[in-house]
């Protein structure tokens, strides 16, 4: 978690949390996750006085198939204020690869189909349509990275990439990376850099949304 708040010339504020939980199995592991911000400029003039508003979150759940190969299903959800997401739905599965697998460093490489059902507050097109929820089918591009590079810090990344095999051309496209440093066995450092790509937003709308976040990591091992 993270929080900052100016007062005086300036009136601002924001939050950001993020939770990530994994159940590791001899064959198996489910990840839950889940990343947010939210700022405000508070000044009476402004505009506008939401400056970001995302949430995003899922699960994905991995059962290895031989030493190497694993399937996987996922599910994942993400709305945006100030690009008038009001939630986008993208559930998919594949196969991926164990491509590096040790104690230090993992990477992952996945590859398969899915389903993705977007509505918004706003009409993609006003001047052809009045249509403000769509369903897609897409195809899933990724990998996931992490390495230690000491016994107090981590850092992890992962892009994703979503063709789109309904509308040919256009995509969507995700990456995330992080670090954590521990100050003691619960406690850490973490700095979080993500950007949300998507190629055809509604209109007047910015393709790509870049979220930086620093503060506090809270960790529990059971």
């Amino acid at each position: 978690m993270g929080f900052a708040l100016t007062r005086g010339n300036s009136e601002t504020k924001s939050l950001n949390l993020a939770f990530t939980a994994t159940r590791k199995g001899f064959k198996d592991k489910l990840i839950l996750y889940s990343n947010s911000i939210y700022a405000t400029n508070d000044v009476s003039t402004a505009s506008p006085h939401t400056t970001a508003n995302a949430i995003g979150g899922g699960a994905r759940y991995d059962r290895d198939v031989t030493p190497r190969l694993f399937g996987f299903v996922n599910g994942d959800f993400y709305h945006d204020e100030l690009q008038s997401l009001d939630l986008r739905s993208i559930f998919g599965g594949g196969l991926g690869l164990h491509a590096i697998k040790s104690d230090a460093t993992t990477l992952d490489l996945l590859a398969g189909v899915n389903y993705t059902h977007e509505s918004y507050s706003v009409p993609f097109n006003p001047a052809v349509s009045d249509e403000k929820a769509r369903s897609l089918a897409g195809a899933t591009l990724g990998d996931e990275f992490m390495h230690k590079l000491s016994k107090s810090s981590v850092i992890t990344q992962n892009l994703y990439f979503y063709p789109d095999l309904t509308n040919t051309g256009e995509y969507r496209g995700t990456f995330n990376f992080g670090t954590v440093t521990k100050i003691n066995k619960w406690l850490g450092w973490q700095n979080s850099f993500g950007d949300v790509y998507v190629s055809a937003p509604p209109e007047g709308k910015k393709k790509n949304d870049i979220l930086f976040s620093t503060g506090l990591n809270f960790s529990f091992v059971h």
